[in-house]
Parts: C-alpha cells; structure tokens; sequence
C-alpha cells in the first residue's frame, strides 16, 4: 500500500475508532434509519442503500441507483472505580467520543440483477487511561479498527425470493500499549523478598543482581511503557444473504458475515533495559518475573499477532401492520467464542504480548416500528438487548457489558428523490464489578448518546 492511501485511511480511522456499542468491540452503528429502530428488521427492511451492510439480498427492491452516506456520532460515558492493591485505580471517560462513518450504493442492473457497494466500520474499539494510571499494566491505550469494503450482487429468484452475495475486503488497525503504572513497586518487592532468601542460601550473586534490579523497578515511573505493539493487515471475508417476501406487507431476511482472520505483523517496544534480558530466566527459576518476555529498551522489534474476528448470523422480519405502520424485529448471532486471546510473537516465536479474552457468542435482540406519518416524514422508534461476550474474563481494557438500548428517529423527504435520515439512541450499560489480574479490583459503569444522519438520493 502506497503511503498516500495509507495515509488516507489511517486519517478514517482516528475519526471513527470508538469504544464497544454491541457485543465486544463490534458495532452496530451501519445506518441513521436503522439507529432509529435500535437496528431491529435490519435483514429484512430495505429503507435505503445501506441494505448493502444488513442484507445483501434486498437490494432487489430498489428499481434505480440509489446512494446513502452519513455517520453516527457515538458520545460516550465509560467511568472505571477500582484499585490496584492497595492504591486507587479510578478512571473516568475511558471511551473517547468519536463518529463512525457509512456509505453505500445501489444500482440495478436489470429487473432480476442488482449491484452495490459499501464502506463502514463493522469493528471499533478505543479505550484510553492517561499514562499515570496506576493499572497502566491493564489498561493503557487499547485501539483496534476494522474498515469493511463491500462489493455484492443480488438476484431475484423468484415466487418471492432474492438471494445476494459480496466480498468484504477488511483494513484492520490495531495499536495496544500498556504502562508500568505502579506495578514496578509491586514486583520489586516481591524481588526484594527473593533476593533476601538467595542471600541467606549463599547465593549472593543472583541476590545482587536481583537488588539492582529491584531498585530500579521501584524508581521506573508509572508511564515506563510496559509492551506496546502495532500493525495494520488487509484481510478478505465474504457476506450472504437470503430474503422472502411473502406480499408487499410482509417479509423476512436472514443474513450471514463470514469470520475473518487478520494477520497482523507489526512492531513491538517497551521501556525495559535490554541489559534484563540477561535476567530473565533467573527471575522465572526464582517464580518471579516481569511483565515481558523480551527488554528492547524503546527500540522497536518484529512482531505477529491475529485478530480472529467473528462470523455474524441476522433473522428479521417486516410486518405491515396498518396502511403506515410496521413492526420490525431481528435476532442476531455473533460467534465471538472465536477470540480467545490477543497475542504477540517475536520471530523466535516467543511471546511478546498476550492478554486473555475467552469470548463467548453473544445474542443481541431488537424490536422497533415506523409510521408514515405523511408521504414526507416516517417516524421510527426501537428498543434493543445486547448480550456481553466477555462473560469469563472481564476487562477495563475492553470494558464490554450487557447495554440496553432506547432509540427514536426519523426520515423527511424534501422530494421524491432525497431525503434524510435522522436518529438517537440511549444506551444504557449494566453495572460490572470484577477482578482482574492479581492486583486489580474495578467497578465500571457505561452510557452511550448516539446521533445519527444520513442523507440519502434516488438517481
């Protein structure tokens, strides 16, 4: 990739990498319209051009090229209460507010065939803990990216039917640095500790180097980097979709996002002295040790490290209730058991890096409905549940919860051919009190205002 584009896409990402608003780090954030419902019916509602993102099949029922582009401005409010030992480890607005952008494209070929195209972010994550942070060895800055490139086609099959089909070409960015925090005292105590008994067996020259080290690690200051890796991959996945009408009244769609396995190879760093690694070992026959694998002294080093992103099943349906009113619902399915780590390895294969995730699949339920209340103006509304996925090892680096959502929006047509979307959504995340690692004990609390617009035109 050349440096401009590079450039280009890298100016994309840090206007849209946000914090978790579904489960894990994936977001549902693809169109206003369907903000305006929570997202509930988005494989079987073909408001606008961004059935390109939800289900490729509706594109069947647009009869000329239509475009839609817009955002959602995510305003987050993630606070972390908490301690490290005996210290404070509080933290408030971990989740950088931030907007994530969307556009699409429709254009039938002929009665039967359609064609389109779509850019969004389908995964975004940022948590941010100012370098001072006393559990800067749990959360520091966590940044992981996916930009989605979406080409499909659809056709219909007839007796109600239309199925579709695209290649996804994914631009994945990741960047996670952790801080020494006070950590430093904490291990070089247990150091202190160990060097006291290798004095009493004899072994003094172990027990003086251990005493050095210990000394140095009880002055490091809190933001000595710990690890920090990064990278950026192209990887390819692909999208199905399935839609049936039964009239114009109602209809059904179910929608499939295939898994997708980005294989970063990046740099990593810290803050340590190379002159540890000499060391290393000795700690790990002592059962202590720091918290890497590898001392690089700021320099920066090869490393590898794959995001496993999940595949996605959506069941939805549309229901014409009355001449203006619909009910939609969904079902969604992330498969997000695939994540069980993030990991870094050097060329030697040695691990630079990891944190334990353990993922587990997550559900997401949504119901809404619309009204026409005139030929120029829908009004939408929607209530949403979303499942955690991180049920086994939660974390403040990922601060992922079970969120309630509450959502209104609207569409106004100023003439046959444009019109605008309109959306906002209140996020309500449950309360979570944990542990983690051996020192940390946190409680988090998460909100989210989301404010959506799309414009959207019929050529």
């Amino acid at each position: 990739m050349n440096k401009f584009t590079k450039t280009a896409i890298a100016s994309i990402f840090s206007f849209s990498a946000v914090g978790a608003y579904s489960a894990a780090f994936q977001l549902a954030e693809v169109s206003t319209s369907g903000l305006g419902m929570a997202y509930a019916g988005n494989a079987a509602v073909a408001d606008n051009a961004s059935v390109v993102a939800n289900n490729p099949a509706l594109m069947t029922n647009f009869k000329s090229t239509e475009i839609s582009a817009g955002g959602v401005y995510v305003d987050a409010h993630v606070n972390v209460d908490g301690r490290f030992g005996t210290v404070n480890a509080s933290h408030r607005n971990v989740i950088p507010n931030a907007v994530v952008p969307n556009m699409y494209i429709v254009s039938p070929v002929n009665d039967k065939f359609s064609l389109g195209g779509g850019v969004n972010v389908n995964y975004g994550m940022k948590s941010q803990y100012n370098d001072q942070f006393n559990a800067g060895v749990y959360g520091g800055l966590t940044e992981l990216t996916a930009m989605n490139f979406n080409l499909s086609g659809a056709y219909d099959l007839g007796s109600g039917f239309s199925f579709g089909a695209g290649l996804n070409a994914v631009y994945a960015d990741a960047d996670l640095k952790r801080y020494l925090g006070v950590g430093g005292k904490a291990i070089a105590q247990r150091l202190g500790q160990t060097a006291t008994a290798l004095v009493a067996a004899g072994d003094t020259a172990r027990a003086t180097a251990l005493g050095s080290v210990a000394q140095q690690l009880a002055t490091m200051p809190n933001n000595t980097v710990v690890s920090e890796i990064k990278g950026d991959k192209w990887a390819l996945g692909w999208n199905a979709g399935l839609a049936y009408a039964l009239n114009e009244n109602h209809r059904w769609g179910l929608s499939y996002r295939s898994a997708v396995n980005v294989k970063f190879k990046g740099q990593y760093s810290n803050g340590f002295p190379t002159a540890y690694n000499a060391l290393l070992a000795q700690l790990a026959a002592t059962g202590t040790s720091l918290p890497i694998s590898q001392a690089t002294g700021g320099a920066e080093v090869a490393g590898r490290l794959t995001l496993n992103l999940p595949a996605v099943w959506e069941f939805s349906g549309y229901h014409k209730l009355t001449d203006r009113l619909a009910m939609q619902y969904s079902y969604k399915l992330t498969e997000w058991k695939r994540l069980k780590s993030l990991t870094a390895y050097g060329n030697a294969g040695n691990t630079l890096f990891t944190k334990a995730e353990d993922f587990s699949n997550s559900s997401r339920y949504a119901l809404g409905f619309s009204y026409d209340a005139s030929e120029q103006l829908t009004l939408r509304t929607g209530f949403a549940y979303d499942q955690a996925a991180s049920k086994k090892h939660k974390s403040i680096s990922i601060p992922d919860t079970s969120r309630t959502w509450y959502s209104v929006g609207a569409t106004y047509r100023f003439t046959p051919n444009l019109s605008a979307d309109v959306g906002f959504a209140h996020l309500r995340g449950k309360k979570q009190q944990f542990t983690e690692g051996n020192l940390g004990a946190f409680n988090t609390k998460a909100r989210a205002n989301l404010y959506g617009l799309n414009v959207n035109y019929k050529f």
